[in-house]
This record gives structure tokens, C-alpha cells and sequence, in this order.
């Protein structure tokens, strides 16, 4: 979409004047699985880190595989992947070019316990090392243990916007956020 006003800066660089400076800087896990279906894992990452204006790294691609635990998988077809697997995938190239803003939209939605707590792992260690991450989700158990702020949407709105501890603490006594909305 086209800004009718406005700017909006990413770390510094303008999003149209400076776009790729700003889009080197981004990663994005989208909801939806959006990989072509005949390349095998390492070869999307390779080709993911060339478009992200990244030399192509096989050594990178295949430490992503194997955080991740799709090391056995390197060579699959990305269409012979599970569900799983595949959610595993877009977070791996979405890390490929090292972001420092990463956007996760419901990374966990649909997904089986194990991997929901490999992928928690995985947010805290890039927030740990510096990585700013918005996380978009419907669970909130997730936005309670993993966000430092949380905003709540209502019908589109953004009706609050306020530190984790802050909002757990306004909710008086309640155990967690479902309690509090």
C-alpha cells in the first residue's frame, strides 16, 4: 500500500526512500505457508538469503536447519514437509538475513506442543540477543509469557498498549491475562 501521509522509518531508513536498507533490517514469519513447494529447504534458504541482499550462505542456511531440527530434512522437497516442519521453515528464512525487527504473525497457530515450546525458545534467545520481535497471536498464555508489552486490538482498534507486568498488575488478582479482557 502506498503511504497518503506520513513516514515511517526503520531503524533509521526511510521505508520508500531507503527501502532496502529498511527491508534488510526486517524479518517477517507470515501466517500463511508462501514457499515454493519444488526447492528443498536449503535451497529456499540460499535463495531467501539473495533476496534479502545477503551472499548466500550454505554454512547459515544449515545452522538454521538445524536450530530448527529440519537437519535430517535438508534435502526434501519442502512439499514432502509436515505442517510443522513447514512453520519451522518461515521462521528459519525469515531469520536467514539476521533482522533485528522480525514479525511473527500466529507462528504457533496450528502447531503441536513440542514445536510451540521450540519456538518460544527460539523468540526469547533473539530477544535475549537484541532481536525487537512483534508478535501477533490470539493465544494470550503466548503473549503472557513471551511479550514484554502487549497492545489488545478490539474490532481493529488498538485499545491498549502497556508493559506485561504493568497490565497483569491492573488486573487485580487475576491469574492471567484472560482473566484481566
Amino acid at each position: 500500500a502506498r503511504a497518503t501521509e506520513g513516514s515511517i522509518e526503520v531503524f533509521g531508513h526511510d521505508v520508500v526512500s531507503g527501502y532496502r536498507a529498511a527491508r534488510q533490517l526486517v524479518g517477517l514469519v507470515p501466517q500463511e505457508i508462501n514457499f515454493d513447494p519444488f526447492f528443498t529447504p536449503v535451497e529456499s534458504l540460499m535463495i531467501q538469503s539473495g533476496l534479502m541482499g545477503v551472499e548466500p550462505n550454505e554454512e547459515r542456511a544449515l545452522e538454521l536447519l538445524r536450530t530448527f531440527a529440519l537437519e535430517d530434512h535438508k534435502d526434501a522437497y519442502t512439499r514432502q514437509l509436515s505442517g510443522g516442519m513447514k512453520r519451522r521453515l518461515l521462521v528459519a528464512k525469515a531469520l536467514v538475513h539476521r533482522p533485528k525487527l522480525l514479525f511473527l504473525d500466529e507462528p504457533t497457530a496450528g502447531v503441536d506442543v513440542e514445536l510451540r515450546k521450540e519456538l518460544w525458545t527460539e523468540v526469547r534467545r533473539l530477544r535475549d540477543e537484541g532481536t525487537t520481535i512483534v508478535l501477533t497471536t490470539h493465544y494470550l498464555e503466548e503473549a503472557e509469557e513471551l511479550a514484554d508489552r502487549i497492545g489488545i486490538l478490539r474490532k481493529g482498534e488498538l485499545i491498549v498498549v502497556e508493559d506485561r507486568d504493568t497490565m497483569m498488575a491492573r488486573g487485580k488478582g487475576a491469574k492471567n491475562l484472560e482473566e484481566i479482557y
